[in-house]
């Protein structure tokens, strides 16, 4: 068993507890890597506070934004850290969603071959999916995250408060994860999940932490044995072989859980026609898709002669054999019964019959869009 485990810390107007831990790891400094919107509402306010409690404190900002998310940034970055006088009893605080995570994750790992990291998410997508994972990524010209590595944090540090100054756009991109996590894996959610949805994305404090206490427990019940998401945890990765090909062809204008929640549409309708699945799945996931405030269809400002290129690089390949002209897909016969080659949660997809699918869903679209 691999063994990987780290402390995820939960609460509600905490800000005062997460610096008490920062505190707690005395580093020789406190490195905190965020967007310029996030270094606004929340940076400069938690290095003053790390700087008053723990010791020196540096406010590193990226642009914000998917197309950021390369390794020029992150280069850019690791030369600031070591102006400021990083070394390897630093700590890199993640301060933001899962751009900003991926970015300082990446850092982190970099920097003097691996110094401490720390993760304050402030997006449901970042407290609920991606700091709970160990890749750690950035973005190539030919597809999202294909340049990284595997590096786990000391801990995560995360306040349900700091969701509320969301836009309606991010939190309805979380509900994406949420929902595929119900699907997938937990689909005693589907009920109470589908009751708390709305497309106005506007969410009480004791339900964000019953939705991130369940999508916890969805990715420890498929990673428990696999932390490094290369077997039973690539069912996470459902809704993703299309939703990564979308965002990245939108140039981040789609929002990740957006993408994954079109995603998962088009690998139900997959299913269906592969004979695998009845309609009723699919009915399904346009239902709870469309009650979390997503548009069940690739948008019309969205290449999708781009959308199916970028398809062949999804980062899925390489787990299975695939015959030519085919790419793996994590598919559903019903909620929570992910189909298998072998002992690994992936299909054989035509590429013809995924980009079919694509071309009608975008065809939809542009359709409501005349």
């Amino acid at each position: 068993m691999e063994d990987a485990t780290f402390p995820y810390r939960l609460g509600t107007d905490c800000v005062d507890d997460i610096v008490a831990r920062l505190a707690a790891h005395s580093a020789s400094s406190y490195v905190v890597v965020a967007d310029t919107t996030v270094a606004e509402l929340y940076g400069l306010d938690l290095i003053a506070r790390i700087a008053k409690t723990a010791g020196p404190a540096h406010l590193l900002t990226h642009e914000v934004g998917e197309q950021h998310k390369g390794l020029t940034t992150v280069g850019s970055l690791a030369e600031q850290a070591l102006e400021k006088g990083a070394d390897r009893r630093s700590v890199v605080v993640a301060l933001g969603g899962g751009v900003t995570g991926n970015i300082a994750g990446l850092l982190a790992a970099l920097l003097f071959r691996g110094v401490r990291l720390i993760h304050v998410p402030t997006t449901l997508v970042a407290q609920l999916d991606s700091v709970l994972s160990l890749k750690q990524a950035v973005n190539a010209r030919l597809g999202k995250n294909l340049i990284g590595t595997f590096y786990q944090p000391v801990e995560v540090l995360a306040d349900t408060a700091m969701l509320h100054t969301l836009p309606t756009r991010e939190m309805r991109s979380g509900m994406g994860e949420v929902i595929k996590n119900a699907l997938a894996i937990r689909p005693t959610m589907i009920d109470r999940l589908g009751s708390a949805l709305n497309a106005e994305a506007r969410y009480d404090d004791e339900t964000l932490r019953w939705i991130i206490a369940e999508s916890l427990a969805a990715k420890a019940d498929v990673t428990f044995d696999d932390q490094y998401e290369r077997r039973s945890g690539l069912v996470l990765e459902y809704g993703h072989t299309t939703g990564h090909a979308i965002e990245h062809a939108s140039r981040g204008e789609v929002a990740h859980g957006a993408g994954v929640a079109i995603g998962m549409l088009v690998a139900a309708e997959v299913s269906r026609r592969l004979g695998l699945a009845d309609e009723k799945l699919v009915a399904l996931h346009r239902e709870l898709v469309t009650a979390g405030g997503v548009e069940p269809l690739i948008p019309p400002h969205v290449d999708t002669a781009l959308v199916k290129y970028l398809l062949a690089y999804d980062n899925q390949g390489g787990y299975i054999d695939n015959p030519t002209g085919h790419t793996p897909m994590v598919l559903l016969s019903e909620p929570g019964n992910v189909l298998h080659t072998g002992a690994l949660p992936l299909v054989p997809v035509p590429l013809a019959l995924l980009e079919e699918v694509v071309d009608e869903t975008a065809a939809q679209s542009a359709d409501l869009a005349a």
